[in-house]
C-alpha cells in the first residue's frame, strides 16, 4: 500500500481539512469567473484600453491599423499582456479574447498563490493559506493592471519554485530562472524587480554563496532587456529619473486600496449605498491584520528562531521597499505599493513553514472561520454589487451607442465622468474605500466595435502619433 494511502486511512482529519480548503478554493475562482463572463462591462478602470489595445496589435499584424499605430522598436515592459490580447485576436473577438485574460489573471494568482504558500509545508489545515483568496478580486484588478498580476503570478511561481529548491537542497533549473525573468520583464517591471531583490536576500541571508554567479548568469538576458529599455527611455527624454516619496495620505490611501476586499465603484456604488460604512470598516480591520503578519514574523522568529531565515528577511526586505521605493517613479503611480502582495505573501508562507499557528488551536479554528465567513461575505459582495454595477455600464454604453451626434455622445460621457472621482478632501468612513472608476474608459468598447482610432497608453509595445487624450477621450473628437 502506498504511503499516501496509509496517510489517508491513519489521519481521517487530512481529508476533511483538504476538502475544505479545495471547496473554499473552488467557490472563491469559480464565483470569479462567473463575474467575468457573466457580465459583458466590468468596472474595471483600464481593461477596456488594454481591449482596444490589443485589436490594434492583430490589425498591425494584418496590415489593416490606422497609420497613426506602430509598433515600438525596443523591449518594454508591460507589453506581455497587450501582445497576448492580440494574439488572442486573431482567433477570438477581442471581447471574449479580454474575458480569456482576465480569467487567466484569477486563476494564475490563485494557483501560484497557493504553490508559493506550501512551500514549505504542505499543510491544508493551516488558515493562513485562505488569506489570497480574498485578494482574486484585488484593486490591482479592478484598476486594470492586468500585466502587474501576470507578472506577479510568475514571481509567486518563481518564488515557490526557488523556496522549494534551497531548501530541499536541490538542484536549480537555471534554465527555467531565466525563462522566468525573461516573462517577469515583459508583463511588468517591478515584480522583476522584487525577483532580483528576493534572490538577492536569500542567497545572502542563508550563506549560498556558490549561487550567485549561476543567478548572474540566468539573469542576464533580462538585465540587457532593461538596459536597453532604461537607455531608450533616457534617450528620449534627455532627462534622468524622476522620483517622488510618499505624502501621509497618499501612503494611507494605496495601503488601504491593496488590502481592501470590499471596494467601491462611482457614480454608482460609495460610501451611501447599502451596508457600505459596515464594508469600510471591515477593510480597515482586514487591512490592519494584514500589516501585522511581516511584524509577527519577526516577534515569532525573535522568540523561537526557526528554520528559513533567508524567506523571513526577504518578506522583511520587501516591507521596507513598500516605503523606500516612494509613490511615483518615472511615470509609474505608486510603486512602493506592488511590494506589498510581495511582503504579505512571502511572510504567510514563512508563518505556514514555521507551522503557526499551530494546528487545532482555538486560534486556528477561529481564524478559519472567520476567513471563510469574510470570503462568503466577498462573493455575496462581489455577485451583487459588482453584477449591478456592470448592468449600470451595460446602461450607460446604450446611451453612448445611441446617441445621434457626436455633441451629445460627449454630453452624456463627461456627466458620467465628472461624478466618477472621488471628492477631495474626505474625511468619513469612504476614505477607507478605494474606488474604481470604470466609466472614463468605456468608449474604448464602442472604438473597438466601429474599429476607429483613438488615443491610448503609451507604456506598451505601441506608439500612438495621433491626437487625443486618454484621460478625457471626448477631448480626442
Amino acid at each position: 500500500m502506498h504511503t499516501s494511502a496509509l496517510v489517508s486511512c491513519q489521519s481521517p482529519g487530512f481529508d476533511h481539512h483538504r476538502i475544505l480548503f479545495g471547496a473554499t478554493f473552488a467557490a472563491c475562482v469559480i464565483s470569479a469567473l462567473v463575474l467575468i463572463w457573466g457580465h459583458r462591462f466590468l468596472p474595471t478602470s483600464d481593461y477596456p484600453d488594454w481591449v482596444f489595445e490589443g485589436s490594434i496589435i492583430a490589425e498591425l499584424i494584418h496590415g489593416k491599423a490606422p497609420a497613426s499605430y506602430s509598433f515600438k522598436h525596443y523591449p518594454v515592459p508591460y507589453s506581455g499582456t497587450v501582445a497576448l490580447l492580440g494574439a488572442l485576436d486573431l482567433v477570438f473577438p477581442p471581447e471574449m479574447s479580454g474575458k480569456i485574460v482576465l480569467s487567466l489573471c484569477v486563476v494564475l494568482l490563485a494557483l501560484s498563490s497557493t504553490y508559493l504558500l506550501t512551500s514549505l509545508s504542505n499543510d491544508t489545515e493551516n488558515p493562513l493559506l485562505l488569506i489570497p483568496l480574498l485578494f482574486l478580486l484585488n484593486t490591482f484588478f479592478f484598476w486594470g493592471e492586468l500585466a502587474y498580476l501576470f507578472s506577479l503570478s510568475v514571481f509567486f511561481f518563481y518564488c515557490g519554485y526557488l523556496f522549494r529548491r534551497i531548501y530541499r537542497s536541490e538542484p536549480i533549473n537555471w534554465w527555467a530562472i531565466g525563462g522566468a525573468s525573461i516573462v517577469m520583464f515583459f508583463f511588468h517591471f517591478l515584480p522583476y524587480a522584487t525577483a532580483i531583490l528576493v534572490t538577492l536576500t536569500l542567497i545572502l541571508a542563508e550563506s549560498r554563496i556558490e549561487l550567485l554567479s549561476p543567478f548572474v548568469i540566468s539573469f542576464a538576458p533580462s538585465i540587457a532587456l532593461t538596459t536597453w529599455y532604461a537607455l531608450k527611455r533616457i534617450s528620449m527624454k534627455g532627462i534622468g529619473p524622476f522620483w517622488t516619496f510618499w505624502t501621509p495620505h497618499q501612503f494611507e490611501g494605496r495601503w488601504i486600496a491593496a488590502f481592501s476586499p470590499f471596494p467601491e465603484f462611482l457614480p454608482w456604488l460609495g460610501i451611501q449605498s447599502p451596508l457600505m460604512k459596515l464594508f469600510a470598516l471591515l477593510n480597515l480591520v482586514v487591512a490592519i491584520a494584514l500589516t501585522l503578519v511581516v511584524p509577527l514574523c519577526v516577534l515569532s522568529w525573535i522568540r523561537m528562531r526557526p528554520r528559513h531565515f533567508g524567506i523571513l528577511a526577504s518578506a522583511i526586505i520587501c516591507g521596507i521597499t513598500v516605503i523606500a521605493a516612494g509613490y511615483e517613479f518615472e511615470g509609474m503611480v505608486s510603486p512602493g505599493e506592488r511590494f506589498l502582495y510581495p511582503a504579505l505573501w512571502i511572510g504567510l508562507c514563512w508563518l505556514i513553514g514555521a507551522q503557526l499557528p499551530s494546528r487545532d488551536s482555538k486560534f486556528s479554528r477561529s481564524l478559519t472561520i472567520g476567513v471563510i465567513a469574510l470570503l462568503a461575505c466577498q462573493i455575496m459582495f462581489m455577485q451583487i454589487n459588482v453584477g449591478a454595477v456592470s448592468n449600470n455600464l451595460a446602461a450607460l454604453y446604450s446611451k453612448l451607442q445611441s446617441a445621434d451626434s457626436q455633441a451629445e455622445l460627449c454630453a452624456t460621457y463627461e456627466s458620467y465622468l465628472q461624478q466618477s472621482w472621488d471628492k477631495p478632501h474626505r474625511t468619513g468612513l469612504d476614505v477607507l474605500l478605494t474606488n474604481h472608476a470604470s466609466a472614463p474608459r468605456l468608449p474604448y468598447y464602442l472604438y473597438v466595435e466601429r474599429k476607429v482610432e483613438a488615443p491610448i497608453f503609451q507604456m506598451g509595445i505601441l506608439d500612438y502619433s495621433g491626437n487625443g487624450d486618454n484621460e478625457n477621450l471626448c477631448k480626442s473628437q
